[in-house]
């Protein structure tokens, strides 16, 4: 037989438990940050994803973001009805890219020192661990 697992090990040690905990508490914080110019961390991180330009298709977007393609094409509904994306030919075959509009820029620049200020918590909060913690949090990312 197996090594019995008891519920305080899995609270204890459970990575994804922490994990999901860990994004909610930093979603709240970036998402309060980003209030006063109607964004949410999910839509900042696509509009930069955007800005970018590297993805050149939904899927290819949806992959570098780590998201399901349905919580993407949601957000990306979303930020084109407000006006601040819009479809562009990726010049791969039919596939479309996705571009920031004018008022896209303007938003995301306004977005910026608001995330900084957020980022500046965050890293305060983790103090001599943070670089740690962001080599760890990009291990499991490009691992799992």
């Amino acid at each position: 037989m197996g090594q019995s697992v008891s519920e305080q090990e899995v609270r204890e040690n459970c990575a994804a438990l922490r994990a999901r905990m860990a994004a909610r508490k930093l979603t709240r914080a970036y998402d309060k940050a980003l209030r006063p110019v109607g964004l949410k961390i999910t839509q900042f991180t696509l509009l930069i994803a955007v800005e970018e330009g590297s993805a050149k298709s939904l899927t290819a977007l949806a992959d570098a973001l780590a998201l399901e393609r349905s919580s993407l094409v949601r957000n990306v509904k979303l930020l084109e009805d407000e006006g601040l994306i819009e479809a562009t030919p990726s010049g791969e075959g039919r596939s479309l890219g996705l571009a920031l509009t004018r008022a896209g820029r303007r938003k995301l620049t306004q977005a910026l020192p608001l995330w900084r200020s957020a980022q500046t918590q965050v890293e305060e909060a983790l103090g001599a661990s943070w670089p740690s913690v962001k080599k760890s949090l990009g291990q499991l990312v490009e691992k799992t």
